[in-house]
């Protein structure tokens, strides 16, 4: 999931230093001896690349993680057992291979050697396990880990060059969960005595073995800088640095790399896409991807600590079908994302396994206000004078927040506020902090209706996971405070089952049972849109995984 916070005047000065992939890292001291001099040439001719976004990581502490952007540097800065290819297939990272026991129960992975630390201590198989045992034995303290290791029992050390990993059952996706386990260093994590410590170290001076290593980090101008690792296992980046600019505005960070001023957009608006596609010189990226976009309805269990403060109609299934009744999804499409999308349905994406585990047997409900409208008046809820409807003492009027760092949102939010507005429901619209919203949707169940998304997973798993019972705990993945015994049953089920159309038949079912239950109603499945500067870089990997993964970046070369 995305969140986006901004701010770009504070360091203006160093956009306008950054005009070519040439660009040397800004310096603040003098150059006044011939010893600088040279390492001033040398910063000179260094290959960076300037990326733009608009969001910065919450924390480098893969521990309790929630933006995408932390995501984005986990996956340069760390390294885990195996990752997905630019094909969508599972290889090895730190495993050059794995088997699994007749049994299922037992896995065995051969370590890469002579793999080295950001700091060039050697990698060894003993901190791998600790890594592992770490996530498996602390699972509140290790809350993002957590749903990766389910089903764990331990990790073990056979040799300098082996580990194993032990199950509880057999595991349907065992290289996809290791590919979202990220290797920290343990040194840095050792010391913390309960979960509250360990989440709220931020790792702001991450050591890793991962294909970038942090050089410097600015969280007040919202800056990184990471180096390319000389000394990377699987080969090295064609360029030296990256550095990381968040910008305050869209507007700001489009101009930026209209001028040359950076050379890649990872997120470009859906309303400025046209306008890019135009530029000279640059080169925009539409291609479907796995991100959804949700209605969150407040679904915390009543009994829930603290009680959930919501509006009571929301717990009316009725008014849940009324509200997904009177929303036009077509219409979101082509009007905030400009056509680059397509309608949602339901929690998993429809290009999740080449749409294999996307459930095509759900009829979503048409939109048709009159209809809301009959399902409202059906259900007791009257249209009062001033055009809001009630039912008894419980007034159909909440609130519609949505992520303040997110330019899509605002005119969603206007759009789904006008079509209710229709049927009786005064949703009034708010922008929100991210930092706040997630706090507000979980722990504290203080929230109606709230725009946001999710970007997901390449297996279904992560997606499902999202609206278990055992998630909705402070720090854990559910925004919506959904609780139901079956679908927490038939999670655990899909986990186990080996076979792919025995599973599929399971995730067919949950995501059933979720679209009728509606604690989200799926808005839009959203494009990949992204563009870089054609005569700065070539090289650029598209795939669903991003021009800006580690795999595409570690590609990329200077064409001038």
């Amino acid at each position: 999931m995305s969140r986006i916070l901004v701010l770009f005047l504070l360091f203006a000065a160093i956009v306008s230093a950054c005009a070519s992939p040439q660009t040397a890292v800004p310096q603040t001291t003098s150059v006044t001896s011939p010893q600088a001099a040279t390492q001033a040439s040398a910063a000179q001719e260094a290959v960076t690349l300037h990326v733009g976004w608009p969001g910065f990581p919450d924390t480098l502490n893969p521990a309790y993680a929630f933006l995408t952007e932390s995501y984005t540097m986990f996956d340069y800065i760390y390294s885990t057992l195996a990752t997905e290819s630019q094909s969508g297939e599972y290889v090895g990272l730190l495993a050059e291979s794995w088997d699994v026991s007749e049994d299922g129960l037992t896995w065995t992975f051969k370590l890469r050697p002579n793999v080295r630390w950001h700091n060039g201590e050697p990698l060894t198989a003993d901190q791998i396990v600790w890594n592992l045992n770490a996530f498996i034995q602390n699972p509140d303290g290790w809350v993002t880990n957590s749903g990766y290791v389910a089903g764990f029992v331990e990790a073990r050390k056979v040799d300098e060059n082996t580990i194993e990993i032990q199950t509880e059952y057999p595991i349907s996706n065992m290289a996809y969960r290791v590919s979202f386990l990220y290797i920290v260093y343990p040194p840095d994590f050792e010391g913390f005595k309960t979960p509250e410590e360990l989440q709220n170290f931020t790792n702001f001076n991450a050591i890793g073995t991962g294909p970038f290593k942090l050089a410097s980090l600015d969280k007040d101008q919202r800056i990184i800088v990471l180096e390319t690792n000389r000394e990377y296992f699987d080969g090295q980046a064609k360029i030296d640095r990256v550095i990381y600019q968040t910008f305050d505005n869209s507007d700001a960070m489009i101009q930026a790399l209209k001028v040359g001023d950076i050379d890649l957009i990872g997120e470009v608006p859906d309303s400025a896409f046209a306008a890019v596609s135009a530029f000279e010189n640059v080169k925009a990226i539409s291609l479907p991807g796995r991100s959804i976009t949700e209605l969150i309805i407040n679904s915390a269990p009543p009994d829930h600590e603290p009680t959930p403060n919501r509006n009571k109609g929301l717990e009316d299934a009725q008014v849940r079908l009324a509200i997904a009744t009177a929303i036009d999804k077509q219409d979101l499409v082509d009007v905030v994302l400009q056509g680059n999308g397509i309608p949602g349905v339901s929690i998993i994406p429809p290009t999740l396994g080449g749409g294999f585990w996307f459930n095509s047997d759900i009829q979503d409900v048409k939109f048709d206000l009159d209809e809301a409208n009959r399902i409202l008046e059906e259900a007791g809820y009257l249209m009062g004078s001033d055009g809001v409807r009630a039912k008894g003492d419980v007034r159909l009027e909440m609130r519609l927040q949505y992520p303040s760092d997110q330019p899509n949102y605002p005119r969603t939010a206007e759009m789904i506020a006008n079509w209710l507005a229709q049927v009786g429901i005064k949703a009034t619209p708010e922008a929100v902090d991210p930092d706040s919203l997630v706090v507000a949707t979980n722990p504290n169940a203080d929230y109606d209706l709230v725009i946001w998304g999710w970007g997901a997973d390449p297996d279904p798993d992560f997606m499902l996971s999202v609206l278990t019972s055992e998630q909705y705990v402070e720090g854990g993945w559910s925004d919506s405070g959904y609780s139901n015994p079956e679908y927490d049953r038939l999670y655990l089920e899909q986990q186990k089952a080996i076979d792919p159309k025995e599973r599929q038949k399971i995730v067919w079912k949950m995501q059933e049972i979720v679209f009728n239950d509606r604690p989200y109603i799926v808005l839009w499945y959203g494009n990949i849109l992204q563009a870089y500067r054609s005569d700065h870089f070539t090289g650029f990997i598209e795939s669903v995984l991003g021009i800006d993964s580690f795999q595409s970046l570690m590609n990329v070369e200077p064409l001038r």
